[in-house]
């Protein structure tokens, strides 16, 4: 799961941002879990409280705590989120670079500049966290989790399937995979007893079977049919379609 803070005083643009976010991450098959503040006092308490953050889009000018102030009241307690400035302002550049700003997106926000800037947020993020730990003769490996295209187990040998086409296999169970991946920022579907998959590599679906596409190779899985509206329940969920 990723964490992102909007504070920003503007209530539609706000919600515009929070649209976006939601839209950019189902389309990489990330889960987000986005908080919004209007000023930047109960995102500071937020962050006293313990919440912390990978990602901060944050206003400069509000009404109660502005952007800088409020960053550097967050600086001295999180020094490794990514605050992304958003503003109709750039006289507050030297105040700015202060508070370490990993970006600056003006207002009206560009769709095309805000997927940019989303995207290499993104990439500083994977560099730092998200990885899978596991061991085989004794041998501690850890691989980023977005190179993992899906675990197979059989027989207590649990196989994982990564994005370059090659494999690595050792003992465990997928339940116990399962519940520690849920922490993570990646959507992973448990769509049989013997497979759990990245949903990031995942191009087309229907109720029975998933079609994975990685390395130039697609193919399909089958979703058991005692999963599979349990597999549709969780994709409503992350599309936030409570409809359907």
């Amino acid at each position: 799961m990723i964490k992102i803070a909007i504070c920003d005083d503007d209530v539609k643009l706000s919600g515009k941002l929070e649209t976006m976010l939601n839209g950019e991450c189902l389309a990489r098959g990330i889960r987000p879990e986005i908080d919004v503040f209007y000023d930047g006092s109960p995102l500071a308490r937020s962050i006293i409280k313990g919440d912390r953050y990978s990602i901060i889009f944050l206003d400069i000018e509000m009404k109660e705590l502005d952007g800088i102030t409020t960053a550097r009241m967050i600086r001295t307690i999180d020094k490794d989120s990514l605050i992304i400035y958003v503003s109709n302002y750039d006289s507050y550049l030297k105040e700015l670079f202060e508070v370490e700003p990993f970006r600056f997106l003006s207002k009206p926000i560009d769709e095309k500049i805000f997927k940019k800037y989303f995207s290499q947020a993104l990439t500083r993020i994977d560099k730092a966290e998200g990885y899978f730990q596991y061991t085989y003769n004794r041998k501690v490996k850890k691989v980023a989790i977005r190179s993992i295209v899906y675990f197979e187990s059989k027989n207590r040998v649990v196989t994982i399937h990564f994005n370059d086409g090659s494999s690595d296999f050792f003992y465990g169970k997928l339940n116990d995979i399962q519940k520690e991946l849920e922490k993570s920022s990646h959507y992973f579907f448990r769509i049989h007893q013997s497979y759990l998959v990245n949903y990031k590599y995942v191009c087309r679906m229907n109720y029975s079977s998933m079609t994975i596409n990685y390395d130039q190779t697609e193919f399909c899985l089958k979703i058991s049919e005692n999963r599979q509206k349990e597999v549709r329940k969780q994709i409503l969920q992350m599309i936030g379609d409570n409809n359907i």
